[in-house]
């Protein structure tokens, strides 16, 4: 069986203006619009990322996906800079690297990982 990969990543938002804003801001993902109420990231190299309209996100126990950042203390900022809150502070991860939790701003968690 070949390897299996996430393929796509989808998040629920209110705002898609503001959520794309959030992430553009976070992470430099340029949305485009794919249809109506959807936008879409797609860097051609196997990561996607889709915004879907919805009329409230149900925050709470979801799936987590976890973003690979180069510095875990400046992405933490960066979130609250832009409307995000801290949801788990740097936390070491053994012999790996560190994570941390954020909730954009409509109320998503997000994960971020930094390797050793």
């Amino acid at each position: 069986m070949p390897d299996l990969l996430i393929a796509h990543v989808e998040i629920p938002a209110t705002d898609l203006e503001r959520e794309s804003l959030f992430l553009k801001n976070m992470f430099g993902w340029e949305f485009k619009p794919f249809g109506k109420g959807y936008l879409l990231f797609n860097n051609h190299k196997g990561i996607m990322v889709g915004l879907r309209k919805v009329d409230n996100v149900s925050t709470g126990d979801t799936t987590v996906f976890h973003v690979n950042i180069t510095d875990i203390n400046e992405a933490l900022k960066k979130a609250e800079v832009n409307g995000g809150k801290i949801k788990r502070g740097k936390t070491v991860i053994p012999a790996t690297g560190w994570y941390a939790l954020i909730s954009d701003p409509e109320g998503n968690i997000i994960g971020l990982y930094q390797k050793n």
